[in-house]
């Protein structure tokens, strides 16, 4: 059985890419290497470097895959609101162009990675089951809504292919791009620790979120295309430990032993408080939650792969800000903006 994996050279890509070889797959996958390296990229996969929003037939039709897993994007919330357009595009022509060239090499199933960010801000205190409201707040999470409703929609169409939706959410861990200042803070707040700097806190750092390790959502998404309860449905997916950004901050600097110096930034308008229920994963993947690796063990894992690797250069944001309004200070002084 072959699979197709975009953003394979990613972090959670490349983590996919080496679950499915370990299940017998003949693995390829597709990445632009904007976000991610090519050092990821597990030796026994074919790789081929192309944009998903560019043609990819050509790829498709000389690999031939059984299965395609969409997991490629910028997944950068706060970020989105600031460069809508290019997110849209990146998402929403991307989901669409690598769908269509699915089911043109007559694929059986696609797995799409969406985001806890389709829910937006929680109306309760409970935790997020995948029946709850779905009002996401930025453009990130508006985006990922609505690629979930093309996969849907295109499967009610034409009867196929079938589908696994998945909504990660703060997933952390080894092979986690530490250099992009813009999203995942457990890897900002790493890159701080190395190298000796005050970890950034957008308001008081009260905000709470139930950080993942990489481990239970790869081997989730690896094992979607076989399980039967899987086919046609969507998952949230992740951790079940809730903790505050400021706790996290503390852990980390423990773990590193880095001094536990915040620098706390005015607040963004963000959800304070996002946590969501795996009964339904749970359910599907029993094996793969029974053997889960706790927070604690997550972060050191990823505090010993970061130890012995040096800091690579800045990632950039990857266009223009197309609004600078309301921009975070601090972003201002590293994004490329087209406004004076």
């Amino acid at each position: 059985m072959r699979v197709m994996i975009t953003g394979i050279a990613g972090f959670i890509g490349s983590h996919v890419a080496e679950e499915m070889l370990s299940l017998g797959w003949d693995v390829a996958g597709i990445d632009d290497l904007t976000g991610g390296f090519v050092e990821n990229v597990p030796s026994d996969a074919r790789f081929f470097k192309r944009d998903c929003c560019e043609p990819v037939d050509d790829i498709f039709s000389d690999f031939r895959p059984d299965v395609v897993m969409h997991l490629a994007a910028y997944a950068a919330e706060g970020l989105s609101h600031h460069i809508p357009n290019f997110n849209y595009h990146n998402n929403l022509v991307g989901t669409s162009n690598v769908l269509g060239a699915a089911h043109r090499v007559g694929i059986a199933h696609f797995v799409f990675a969406s985001s806890i960010a389709v829910y937006g801000h929680p109306s309760s205190n409970a935790p997020l089951t995948e029946s709850s409201p779905c009002v996401p707040c930025d453009p990130y999470g508006i985006a990922k809504l609505a690629c979930e409703h093309h996969v849907q929609a295109f499967h009610r169409y034409y009867g196929g292919p079938s589908y696994t939706i998945f909504r990660p959410h703060n997933v952390f861990g080894t092979r986690q791009n530490i250099s992009d200042p813009y999203r995942n803070v457990v890897g900002i707040f790493f890159r701080c620790a190395k190298q000796g700097a005050a970890f950034p806190v957008f308001g008081d750092g009260s905000q709470t979120r139930s950080f993942s390790y990489i481990d239970t959502v790869a081997k989730c998404i690896a094992a979607s295309p076989s399980a039967d309860r899987a086919k046609n449905a969507i998952f949230n997916v992740g951790g079940d430990q809730s903790l505050s950004v400021r706790d996290l901050a503390l852990e980390i600097a423990e773990l590193t032993r880095a001094a536990p110096e915040i620098n706390y930034l005015p607040p963004r308008n963000e959800v304070l408080h996002a946590h969501a229920d795996h009964r339904k994963a749970k359910s599907a993947f029993p094996e793969v939650f029974n053997s889960a690796i706790s927070l604690r063990k997550g972060l050191e894992l990823t505090a010993a792969y970061v130890a012995d690797r040096p800091v690579p250069p800045p990632t950039l944001c990857p266009s223009e800000i197309e609004i600078a309004d309301r921009l975070p200070p601090t972003w201002r002084t590293i994004g490329r903006t087209s406004q004076n």
